[in-house]
């Protein structure tokens, strides 16, 4: 890493690396991401001079710690912004790429060498150039990962593309960010790529806090960081009822190929989690794809304590359900009855 201000290749400022705060500088490990960030550049150099025909240098910059508002004011006003989800770190991150860097490999494949300027493009990309981005950020994707396997294994989803960071809410303004500054060279043409990850993704690194966990939980601290990333990790099933329509059994019966049933779309949607409602919103489109826009978050019903039922009779236990008065009061009966019917049996069985 460059991290002499007189020679920087980056256009951090000088104040940046000698007035860092010194709390802030000991809450993350500068050196070890120094080291990972020079071996994703160039296992990412090496996966993507076997996708683009050009001669490709990618270069590490300085780092810097910031709010993320600091952040937004001094990012580009125009940009290709992809966001990525870091289950193991439950956070996301996002890339700033230079608009024109798609533009910029889709020339080279097509023999061009990148020494004509490329205009930015504003407008949507086309078939071609979305699935050569998509491979770019694999190649990404894929170096990024294996640079964090020996330190912390993750892994980059990705989530959204953006365009300006004036509309992404990667985390509130005061919070502090990570950002990390990266130059992909094709031939000729320099293109600019920022990297913005939350500081609390680096909480792993803090050693106080691994010690604390591990001494609460008298389990070592890479155990529980083994088993959180394991457990968040887990997939789960999620359906988004769309419509509930009753029919009689006559009417069931009576269907045959061919026939439709009017629905009614049901406002609000419900999403459920394992047989669990744990969501709702409103059904739509968003970037061409069926959505579900959140915006109501239900709260799963808690299980009962078993201890709070120590001693109580059936009544009693009923009684602590949501059922109506009736149907507790029949239930009691018929366990009153069953119960009267087993003395019986006993007391017979005894007279033999």
């Amino acid at each position: 890493m460059n991290t002499n201000p007189d020679n920087m290749q980056f256009p951090f400022a000088k104040e940046a690396l000698e007035g860092l705060d010194t709390q802030v500088s000991q809450d993350w490990n500068r050196e070890q991401l120094d080291a990972m960030h020079m071996q994703f550049v160039a296992q990412w150099r090496q996966s993507m001079s076997t996708l683009v025909p050009a001669e490709i240098k990618i270069l590490a910059g300085d780092m810097e710690m910031k709010t993320y508002e600091a952040f937004v004011l001094e990012a580009p006003s125009f940009a290709d912004i992809q966001v990525f989800e870091i289950d193991a770190l439950q956070t996301l991150c996002a890339w700033s790429f230079d608009a024109r860097w798609v533009a910029a490999a889709v020339d080279c494949l097509f023999g061009g060498g990148g020494i004509i300027p490329i205009k930015e493009r504003t407008g949507k990309l086309t078939h071609i150039e979305l699935g050569i981005r998509q491979r770019l950020l694999a190649t990404l994707a894929t170096a990024y990962e294996a640079a964090w396997q020996t330190a912390y294994p993750i892994r980059l989803q990705t989530l959204r593309q953006e365009q300006q960071l004036s509309s992404l809410r990667l985390t509130s303004h005061k919070d502090l960010v990570l950002h990390a500054q990266f130059a992909i060279h094709f031939n000729l043409l320099e293109l600019r790529v920022d990297l913005c990850l939350p500081k609390r993704a680096l909480d792993w690194q803090t050693p106080n806090a691994s010690v604390k966990s591990s001494e609460t939980s008298g389990q070592p601290a890479g155990w529980s960081r083994s088993l959180q990333h394991q457990l968040y990790a887990k997939p789960v099933d999620s359906v988004a009822v769309l419509c509930e329509k009753e029919l009689s059994v006559a009417q069931l019966l009576s269907l045959s190929l061919g026939q439709v049933l009017p629905i009614d779309l049901s406002a609000p949607v419900r999403l459920m989690v394992d047989g669990v409602n744990m969501l709702s919103g409103r059904y739509g489109v968003r970037n061409g794809h069926y959505a579900l826009k959140v915006e109501h978050m239900n709260q799963p019903p808690l299980a009962p304590n078993p201890q709070d039922f120590e001693g109580a009779t059936s009544g009693q236990y009923l009684g602590s359900l949501d059922m109506p008065a009736q149907a507790q009061t029949d239930l009691a009966n018929a366990a009153k009855a069953l119960s009267q019917l087993d003395q019986q049996i006993q007391k017979s069985e005894g007279d033999v």
